[in-house]
C-alpha cells in the first residue's frame, strides 16, 4: 500500500478524523479543476476524490449529475485525467488522490493501460462505483500488478457477512454510502452502531458519505466514522460560481476542516 494510504490508516488509528472531498473533473473546465484541487490541498483535505465525468451517472444525486453533464462536454479521456493527477502530484505530494469512475468508462479503453497510466501519474487508488465484488477478479489482478489500490464501497443495507468479505479485499480505505440518490437511508444511533460493527472487521479507515453540507454535520459524522466524504455541497457551490468562487470554496473547506478537527479534540 502506498505511503499516503498507509498514513490515512495511521491517522484513523490515532482517532484523527479524516476529510475527503470530491470534485467532478472538467467542471466547468480542466484548468478550473486543477485550481480547485489546489485549494482543497492547501485547506488541509486528507483525500481528494477526482470523479471522472460520465454520461449516465446512476449512483450520484442531482447536483453531481448536473456537474457531470457540464463536464462531459469537455470530452476528457484517460490521458487527460492522468495529466490532472500528474500536475496535482507535482505540487501536492502528500495528499492522497482517489480516481472514481463507472465501469463502462474503464471498459471503453484498454484497462491495463489506464491502470498503469493513473498509477504512474500519482493516483493512489481507484473507486469503481458499479463494480460488484463478484465480478472484480480482472480489476483486482490489474490493481495487484500496477499498485493502484482498489477502494470499496458499502451501503446502509450491506450485511455484516458481506462487509467482512469486502473489507478483506479492500485496500486503502472504504466508503460508506449512507444515502441513495442524495437521500439519507440510515441515521442516528443505527448509523453509529453499524459503523461500530463494521469497524471490528477492518483497520482501514471508513469514510461516510452522508450528504453533508455544513461543518456541524461533518463533525457529527466523524464522531462515528473515521472520516467524512463531501461531494454535493462542493459541486453546488461551484455550480453557482461567480468571481469569488475560489474564496468561497476556500472558506467552505476551511470550515469543514476546523469542525472535523474539533471532533477529535472533544472526543
Amino acid at each position: 500500500m502506498g505511503d499516503r494510504l498507509g498514513l490515512l490508516e495511521e491517522r484513523a488509528a490515532q482517532r484523527r478524523p479524516l476529510l475527503m472531498v470530491a470534485l467532478v473533473t472538467g467542471d466547468p473546465h480542466i484548468d478550473a479543476t486543477l485550481d480547485y484541487m489546489g485549494i482543497l490541498a492547501e485547506a488541509g483535505v486528507d483525500v481528494v476524490e477526482l470523479i471522472v465525468p460520465f454520461s449516465e451517472p446512476a449512483y450520484h444525486g442531482a447536483v453531481l449529475q448536473r456537474a457531470m453533464a457540464r463536464a462531459v462536454h469537455e470530452q476528457l479521456g484517460w490521458a487527460d485525467i492522468a495529466e490532472v493527477a500528474r500536475e496535482f502530484r507535482q505540487s501536492y505530494p502528500s495528499v492522497a488522490l482517489v480516481i472514481s469512475t463507472y465501469l463502462n468508462r474503464l471498459m471503453a479503453a484498454p484497462m491495463a493501460e489506464t491502470f498503469e497510466q493513473l498509477h504512474k501519474a500519482g493516483a493512489d487508488a481507484l473507486w469503481i462505483y458499479d463494480l460488484p465484488m463478484e465480478e472484480a477478479t480482472e480489476v483486482e489482478e490489474l490493481s495487484a500488478s500496477t499498485g493502484l489500490a482498489l477502494v470499496r464501497g458499502v451501503s446502509a443495507t450491506t450485511s455484516l457477512e458481506r462487509f467482512r468479505e469486502i473489507a478483506r479485499r479492500a485496500q486503502g480505505l472504504i466508503i460508506w454510502t449512507g444515502h441513495s440518490g442524495g437521500e439519507l437511508s440510515l441515521e442516528g444511533e443505527a448509523f453509529e452502531e453499524r459503523l461500530r460493527l463494521f469497524g471490528e472487521y477492518t483497520r482501514l479507515p471508513i469514510f461516510a458519505s452522508m450528504g453533508v453540507t455544513t461543518g456541524e454535520e461533518a463533525q457529527e459524522v466523524v464522531r462515528a466514522a473515521d472520516g467524512v466524504l463531501i461531494g454535493s455541497s462542493v459541486a453546488w457551490l461551484l455550480e453557482g460560481r461567480g468571481p469569488d468562487v475560489k474564496e468561497r470554496l476556500r472558506r467552505h473547506i476551511g470550515e469543514l476542516r476546523a469542525r472535523v478537527d474539533e471532533a477529535s479534540a472533544t472526543s
